[in-house]
């Protein structure tokens, strides 16, 4: 049985120490994952470090490891690797083995991230260095699509691996007979991006961009941001998504539900992702991008100049932390319309901030989000019309609003703050150093 990796306390030594723990990925910044790696270092010791470790940028291997990414999703958007793409996978893993084993010593472990990393999974254990391997993402409703990917990639598993999943729900069946554990992402509430703003901070960040009147655009301080906006919102009510411009988000189906409804009558819509160019690893997200803002032009005047799009610069991280918290705090209602999600720390963050979130039953969100007293959860992650009814009843009710806001910021305290996942992860470093059995990482074997 699998289960959260915190409820396995007692069940194995403090031992493991000494050692560095490098996290494998592939950027920086920009994402989620990259947003966890750095708060995790608030749990570094004298004994025992968290590190970095970023592979090389190659587009067409992002181009096939992100038909991966959504087919773990089931969603068929390519076929699996042909052999030659299969090759560049092994060669791409060879490279960046390569480059980690210059740096790495006796003695230490490596976590590596999502299936652009998998493929070192042979060379590392073959090396003799412990490895885990955690995937952010999945689906709760397997299909052939999901399934077949998860052949593909389970050949590279091999019997020391420690399988990490975000969720019970989001773990294969391939997964049987490894070493698994649970660890849910989390926030830091003291990142800048977490911290509180007054009233007075968040209208000077919009102005700075140009969404309030405030101010001129160009405001010293001001972020670094893209902005398409014909209007300023001024004091009237905004829904926000922040999140990736990537199809499985569909920032396309929360204007298509808003232009389509009565909401643009109550109240502005912002859309704020990443500057595509600014993530590497994500080749679609100019595409989408683009689309988004097709859609928005060719939509009439009257609800086309109540829709802004915002894709902040991350080279600037504080100015982009500081950007997407002042839109959160601004807007009255968070959408997050997944049609799947590994798990949503925009969700989170917005949810710390006590706004309340209208998200769909997807993936990790269903874990995030208590219908009713955290947030509320659409069945139907394609309901337009179910997405608008949410909205605008929740515009027409400030009291449950503010309920729901209350519930949202007591669930993530309680569950989903870093000072949580650093133990978790603490534990995941003790099994690596000990090399622990499956019976031994899970209490329904004593």
């Amino acid at each position: 049985m699998t289960r959260p990796l915190s409820f396995c306390i007692g069940h194995y030594a403090k031992v493991g120490v000494n050692m560095d723990i490098w996290h494998v990925n592939t950027t920086m910044y920009g994402g989620g994952v990259a947003e966890i790696l750095e708060a995790l270092k608030h749990g570094d010791t004298a004994d025992r470090r968290q590190r970095r470790f970023i592979t090389t940028s190659d587009p067409a291997f992002f181009n096939v490891t992100k038909r991966i990414h959504h087919r773990l999703h089931g969603v068929d958007r390519g076929p699996l690797p042909d052999e030659a793409e299969h090759a560049a996978m092994l060669a791409f893993a060879q490279h960046n083995a390569d480059r980690l084993r210059a740096v790495i010593a006796p003695g230490d472990a490596v976590v590596l991230h999502d299936p652009q990393t998998i493929a070192m999974i042979p060379h590392l254990v073959a090396d003799g260095v412990p490895v885990a391997w955690r995937c952010h993402i999945g689906t709760t409703a397997a299909n052939q699509t999901s399934i077949s990917t998860w052949d593909y990639l389970a050949q590279f598993w091999r019997p020391e691996v420690i399988l990490v999943f975000s969720v019970p729900t989001l773990v294969p069946p391939h997964a049987t007979g490894y070493q698994v554990v649970t660890i849910a992402p989390s926030i830091d509430p003291a990142a800048p991006k977490n911290q509180p703003l007054s009233t007075a901070d968040v209208d000077e960040v919009l102005a700075g961009i140009g969404l309030s009147g405030a101010a001129p655009v160009g405001a010293v301080g001001a972020p670094t941001a893209s902005v398409v906006s014909e209007s300023p919102i001024g004091a009237e009510p905004v829904l926000l998504q922040v999140s990736r411009w990537d199809p499985l988000k569909d920032m396309a189906g929360v204007l298509r539900a808003y232009a389509e409804s009565a909401l643009p009558g109550r109240a502005h819509l912002v859309l704020c992702g990443p500057s595509p160019a600014g993530v590497a690893d994500d080749p679609e997200a100019g595409e989408v991008y683009q689309a988004v803002e097709a859609y928005r032009d060719a939509l009439p005047d009257s609800v086309r100049r109540r829709v802004h799009l915002v894709c902040p610069d991350l080279g600037d991280i504080a100015g982009n932390a500081r950007l997407v918290s002042a839109l959160q705090l601004r807007a009255e209602i968070v959408i997050q319309k997944s049609l799947q999600e590994g798990f949503g720390l925009t969700v989170t963050e917005a949810m710390w901030k006590g706004r309340p979130v209208v998200g769909t039953r997807v993936g990790g969100l269903a874990a995030q989000i208590v219908s009713g007293e955290s947030g509320i959860l659409l069945d139907d992650p394609t309901d337009l019309t179910g997405l608008a009814a949410a909205a605008l009843g929740l515009l027409d009710d400030p009291g449950r609003r503010a309920a729901l806001g209350r519930g949202a910021h007591e669930r993530v305290r309680d569950l989903f703050t870093v000072t949580r996942e650093i133990a978790d992860h603490h534990r995941l470093y003790d099994m690596l150093g000990a090399g622990l059995t499956t019976s031994a990482a899970d209490p329904s074997a004593d």
